[in-house]
């Protein structure tokens, strides 16, 4: 009588793995192991619907695959910090730490960090995600593709391969291996320790402002009415020259804190937490997260506008005459003599 073979420590190993994730509220899929990290299934459903017990036992019980997590809302509000070497992953500890952050750090590598190929994979939940996949910090490069990913997340509609996939899932051959904690215990952060995990990433972006891949997520800029004279308007001329403080302070906003280059504010009424940014990725804007404000959450406001908000309800009209009454004009340039013309 033959036997049938039993399935490799390998393919138990995921399996098991699979059958974990689904008890824990985390949407699975198979992936091939080819090397080119791709689903081995049709995956799209598994975006809104968890699949079954039957469905992990058929992908992954004595099958050859590697597995990947479904981040976002079918997972409880998943989300993946990907980190493309450990270098950067260091530095980003460090930056941490000298946030006075490295204690919110421990808490989510203890709930649970995988050893990628390359990097390191922080998971964690956060109840409100509602933003997709966000390359977070790159550098640029002098051949194609021309940027690297440095930092990104796996959030909303987005996978993530995870341990225990075997080599042969990369094309480096390396596998994904379970650094700490367990799938039972990835930690669930809140919106203001989210904020600010992202904006110490940020901060190890090397692109300069003007050379940002546009698929880089961010506040979505107001649109601004176009110039009609060669002449700076006024309110060209106090974005360049206000300071956010003289805006939102007398306004009853509460600054917070600052990193890197971004400052973080706490709306008026409020007596703890994180409610907008300014000058996100050295754009200049506020952005706000709350919908508890006078502004359209997630827009990048300008320094004119927000103040065209705050003090003359929203005429643009109205505020430009009285930024040019405080000498917010760009003077007429004087003439020489020799300038004089003569009649």
């Amino acid at each position: 009588m033959t036997r049938a073979s039993s399935p490799s420590f390998s393919s138990l190993s995921v399996y098991q793995t699979a059958l974990v994730a689904l008890r824990t509220g985390i949407s699975c899929i198979p992936i091939m192991a080819d090397g080119t990290k791709s689903p081995a299934v049709r995956w799209k459903a598994f975006q809104q619907e968890r699949p079954t017990r039957s469905h992990a036992r058929q992908w992954f019980y004595d099958h050859d695959h590697g597995i990947a997590f479904i981040t976002g809302q079918v997972s409880g509000g998943l989300e993946m910090l990907d980190f493309d070497d450990y270098l950067i992953y260091q530095r980003f500890a460090e930056r941490m730490r000298i946030e006075g952050l490295d204690g919110l750090l421990e808490r989510i590598e203890r709930g649970y960090t995988e050893r990628s190929p390359k990097g390191i994979h922080l998971y964690y939940r956060s109840p409100l995600l509602i933003e997709g996949n966000i390359k977070v910090a790159q550098r640029p490069i002098n051949e194609p593709p021309y940027v690297v990913s440095l930092i990104e997340t796996r959030g909303e509609g987005g996978y993530s391969i995870g341990a225990p996939s075997h080599g042969d899932v990369h094309p480096s051959g390396l596998p994904y291996v379970v650094q700490r904690g367990h799938l039972t215990t990835i930690q669930t952060i809140d919106p203001d320790d989210r904020t600010l995990l992202l904006a110490v990433a940020r901060t190890l972006d090397e692109m300069l402002p003007s050379h940002r891949n546009s698929s880089q997520k961010g506040p979505r800029p107001q649109k601004q009415s176009r110039q009609r004279t060669k002449r700076r308007q006024p309110g060209t001329i106090f974005n360049e020259q206000a300071r956010w403080s003289d805006i939102l302070v007398p306004h009853g906003w509460t600054w917070v804190r600052t990193i890197g280059k971004e400052d973080f504010w706490r709306r008026p009424g409020k007596t703890s937490g994180i409610s907008a940014t300014t000058n996100y990725q050295g754009s200049g804007y506020l952005y706000v997260f709350s919908t508890s404000t006078l502004f359209e959450p997630r827009v990048g406001i300008s320094k004119f506008a927000a103040y065209t908000f705050l003090e003359h309800g929203g005429n643009f009209s109205i505020a430009t005459r009285a930024l040019a009454a405080q000498g917010y004009i760009e003077e007429e340039p004087s003439l020489s003599p020799f300038d004089t013309p003569s009649f």
